[in-house]
């Protein structure tokens, strides 16, 4: 049977985890081209280069291509970051999955009990949530969903993913 959906794993991403106050994370990276911070809590903000995902109180993760990482490492510079910021290089801990397609909201249905309806969950909407019992990040993008989870994880939810479209 399956659904209309394309699923698949994604190429890693360079990923660093930003924790503190907005403006103070602002004032570190001073650089043009971090994306505004997101106006509300579980959105995302974007520009051409990165992502900016608002995923908890004072919790960002910023995620670009992995061809940027250096860049996305020059323009945070987390190791010399002040004691009341917290930048952390995150891009291992993560994989991706795409779910897209006429049919991405039935697997995501199946995999989360999130209310993932447009007007609850924005076209810029992220979130955690449980995906098949894994804490995973549930994004919205055009024509479907991403997923994150730790990558440990991505065996398994690859697994369970394509059983939800058989």
């Amino acid at each position: 049977m399956g659904y209309n959906v394309k699923i698949q794993r994604l190429e890693l991403n360079a990923m660093i985890d930003l924790q503190g106050d907005a403006e103070a994370i602002r004032n570190w990276v001073k650089d043009d081209d971090l994306p505004d911070f997101p106006d509300k809590p579980n959105t995302s903000s974007a520009n051409q280069k990165f992502k900016l995902y608002w995923i908890g109180i004072e919790h960002w993760l910023l995620r670009s291509e992995i061809g940027l990482e250096d860049r996305l490492l020059e323009m945070t510079n987390p190791s010399t970051a002040p004691i009341e910021i917290s930048l952390v290089q995150v891009s291992d801990a993560f994989k991706f999955f795409e779910v897209i397609g006429p049919d991405a909201p039935e697997i995501i249905s199946i995999a989360s009990p999130i209310d993932h309806h447009l007007s609850v969950f924005p076209e810029n909407g992220v979130s955690y949530t449980n995906i098949f019992g894994i804490k995973g990040l549930l994004i919205r993008v055009n024509n479907g969903f991403e997923i994150a989870v730790e990558s440990s994880y991505a065996d398994l939810m690859s697994d369970f993913l394509q059983r939800a479209n058989a």
